[in-house]
């Protein structure tokens, strides 16, 4: 028993998560005091502004979150097999396709300023000028990020995910505190990010920018056929994750939307704390396989793990919504989401088992899931048009597409277990 034990300890999956949960431990405990900051030093409608805002950045963050996992799965794959030439022809080649793309990016987001301006009520122009150059700063740190996640780097990144909330804090609110209003908290994001991305920068070139290699005519020809598959898995993903926030400030207003995004921020806690399995699970995943060793056993645990401690996070917020309330929101105009908590939470903890699904057919090279996936967004942005009289409607629909989401992930997998 006690063999088992150790050997469950030193599972990669179980090791390298507790060094990420100690980052993230940290870094989401600058989030809870600057989001707690926020609550209290904004006014309810700015604070829906500001969540409205990072959730411009989190949709568009399909991008990054694409590239992030497709390095990741990239450098796992020739790191396994000690491939140098395909590794330097990803940091190489991967940086300037990142480096035009983002440009790109940036370029069509100043076309489409004045709709997102008329969409989300939004009269300060330049606050999202500031979002889309985080979103530049979002896709250059895909490559860094994907290829430190892909080398397992866990420490190094851990320590970058505590850096830039520790920095928001200081920036945001110092900015905050001197009467730049939303402006400067803003700023203070963005300033956060560029000193997390420089740092990143410098962890993985600094040994490899004098290095040459030969040019590999096979990288972007594999990139674009698992890339294509991977983007529009995740984009469908995002559109669960983030656009919620985005359709309640359009179809509710400044003040409803702030206290919804204050309810998606306590739910989402419940998500984040169990973040560090599946950023271990992917590169564990992706090398596994690359080895051809057993998957299914890693996928229960992760699995088993993510159960448990999601369940009971939810059953504190089935019975203690009031004290979940005074540790996040303790303001009066938040009181009125104590119904919403436990059923939001249930609906964090069946998103949280088909984001493991998704992880384990992405890191495994199945992008055909984008089908279901990018279903699934669809149908949620169709039934939210339809279905949004009020909160627990929104909720219902979050929980029934996720619902149908695993199920149809869950089909998958046991296709794939038969075969």
């Amino acid at each position: 028993m006690r063999h088992k034990i150790t050997q469950l300890v030193k599972h990669p999956l179980i090791s390298g998560s507790t060094v990420v949960l100690a980052g993230s431990f940290v870094a989401n405990l600058c989030h809870y005091f600057f989001n707690l900051s926020m609550g209290r030093l904004l006014t309810v409608a700015d604070y829906g502004l500001l969540t409205t805002l990072i959730s411009v950045v989190a949709l568009f963050g399909i991008i990054p979150g694409s590239f992030t996992g497709i390095f990741a799965r990239f450098t796992a794959k020739y790191k396994v097999n000690k491939d140098e030439e395909g590794y330097l022809s990803l940091l190489f080649n991967g940086g300037k396709f990142i480096f035009i793309l983002s440009g790109i990016v940036f370029f069509i987001l100043i076309l489409t300023l004045p709709f997102i301006v008329s969409f989300l009520h939004i009269n300060n122009v330049l606050l999202l000028v500031l979002i889309f150059i985080l979103i530049v700063l979002s896709i250059l740190f895909s490559l860094t990020g994907g290829v430190l996640q892909g080398e397992m780097r866990f420490f190094s990144l851990s320590i970058l995910n505590m850096m830039g909330p520790f920095l928001k804090i200081v920036l945001g609110v110092g900015f905050l505190l001197l009467g730049l209003q939303i402006f400067g908290v803003v700023l203070g994001i963005l300033l956060s990010s560029s000193i997390a991305v420089l740092i990143s920068f410098y962890l993985v070139f600094k040994n490899h920018y004098k290095k040459t290699y030969k040019k590999q005519k096979d990288f972007f020809k594999e990139f674009r056929k698992y890339g294509t598959g991977f983007f529009l898995s995740s984009l469908g993903i995002t559109i669960l994750s983030s656009m919620d926030i985005i359709l309640v400030r359009h179809f509710f207003g400044a003040i409803p939307s702030g206290q919804y995004a204050a309810l998606s921020l306590m739910g989402k806690a419940i998500f984040y704390l169990s973040a560090p399995i599946y950023f271990v699970f992917f590169p564990l995943i992706a090398q596994k396989r690359e080895k051809k060793e057993k998957l299914f056993e890693t996928v229960v645990l992760a699995g088993v793990v993510i159960v448990l401690f999601s369940s009971a996070l939810s059953f504190v917020y089935f019975l203690f919504p009031d004290l979940i309330l005074s540790i996040f929101f303790p303001a009066k105009e938040y009181k009125m989401l104590a119904p919403y908590l436990g059923i939001y939470s249930l609906y964090i903890l069946i998103f949280s088992l088909a984001m493991l699904l998704n992880n384990y057919f992405l890191s495994i090279g199945k992008t055909e899931i984008y089908k279901i996936n990018l279903g699934c967004g669809v149908l949620f942005i169709i039934l939210l048009s339809i279905f949004h009289a009020s909160l627990f409607q929104v909720i219902a629909v979050l929980f029934s597409v996720s619902f149908l989401l695993l199920l149809f992930l869950s089909g998958v997998m046991y296709k794939e277990l038969k075969n």
